[in-house]
This record gives C-alpha cells, structure tokens and sequence, in this order.
C-alpha cells in the first residue's frame, strides 16, 4: 500500500511503524488503502451533498477503515509519547506523488519557488503548493505554522486567480507568494521539532 504518515517530531522509525500499523488495520478491514480513502473521502462529503443520497455500506465501511488505519497509525507511531507531546495536526495521506508529498524542506522551497514563475502552472489548482508549505513545516507543529502554509497557499491562490483577470496587476501578488515563501522559510530555520 502507498501510504504517507507525517507526524511532526516523529523518527522515520515511528513513522514506519505507523504505517505499518496502518496497513495492517486496512488489511484486516479488508479495503485496501485507495478503496479506504474514498470511503472516507465520500463521508466527509456526505452532510454536504444531496440529503436523499445517502453513504452505501460499503462507503461507509470503508470510511470507518480509514478512520481505524488514521487511529492505529497514530497510536503506534506515538506509542510511549508524553501526552503533551501527542500531535495535533499528524495526517495519512495515500501516497499519489513522491516527487512532492516526500519532498524535503529544501527541495520544497525550491519547488515552491519555481512554482512561482512557471508559466506552465499559472493557472493550476493542483495543491501542490499546499503539499509543498505542509513539507517546508512537517517537523514543526504550532498555531504559527498552520498560519504560515495557510499564508502560502491563499497568496497562490490570489497570483493564480489573478491570471484570469488581465487587468489585473500580477507583481504584487507574485512578490506576495514570495514574501510568504520566506516567512515560511525563516520560521523553519529558527524552530527546533521537540
């Protein structure tokens, strides 16, 4: 299975066993991780979709495998952890594209930073630059940092929305974009994962 735990402070030895406890739980289930997640993902639309379209069974099964794999990921991740050291922000992902959910944080800025001038991209919605800020912060885990990906990710909404609109001026938000990018960075730098 093609899983991705991101658990801020955790070794990549309690993210193994995460992952592992993960797809033992899909294993048992009996969904494997893809079938397990749009489950999930169909739940979490549900109370938003059509009121007579109701979960199947089996929708709702699967969600409960994702929702069991996420519990069995984080309790052997985190196994012996002080309570005051338990994330609150771990995710499961399935695993769609190494090359940016395993970016390292340097790799990630360089991304982030290229995404910025890449004309190719201008008008993508894709959430890699999402993925990418949550990969410059992976190791930290604070109110300031969920501020400063959220920072990235609506300045490259604003640059990318601004494509659309010609006469709208596009340096102010590309040096915005920017301008979150070294905040982003900078915090990264100065902070310490424990």
């Amino acid at each position: 299975m093609n899983l991705l735990l991101t658990v801020p402070g955790a070794t990549s030895e309690e993210i193994s066993r995460g992952i592992a406890a993960a797809e033992a739980a899909l294993e048992n289930a009996g969904f494997t991780a893809e079938e397990a997640a749009d489950g999930f993902f169909a739940m979490e639309g549900w109370d938003s979709a059509d009121p007579d379209d109701d979960l199947t069974g089996d929708e709702g099964d699967a969600a409960q495998a994702w929702s069991d794999a996420y519990t069995a990921a984080r309790n052997a991740c985190c196994a012996g952890w002080p309570e005051a050291r338990m994330p609150t922000n771990m995710s499961l992902d399935l695993l769609i594209d190494p090359e940016t959910q395993l970016a390292d944080r340097a790799t990630a800025l360089r991304m982030l930073r290229d995404y910025v001038d890449d004309d190719a991209r201008k008008e993508v919605f894709d959430g890699n630059d999402a993925i990418l800020a949550w990969r410059v912060a992976a190791d930290f885990e604070s109110i300031k940092m969920r501020d400063l990906v959220s920072d990235v990710t609506v300045a490259f909404t604003r640059l990318k929305h601004a494509h659309f609109h010609p006469e709208e001026p596009i340096e102010p938000k590309r040096l915005a974009v920017l301008a979150a990018i070294d905040a982003i960075e900078a915090a990264t730098e100065k902070q310490t994962s424990h």
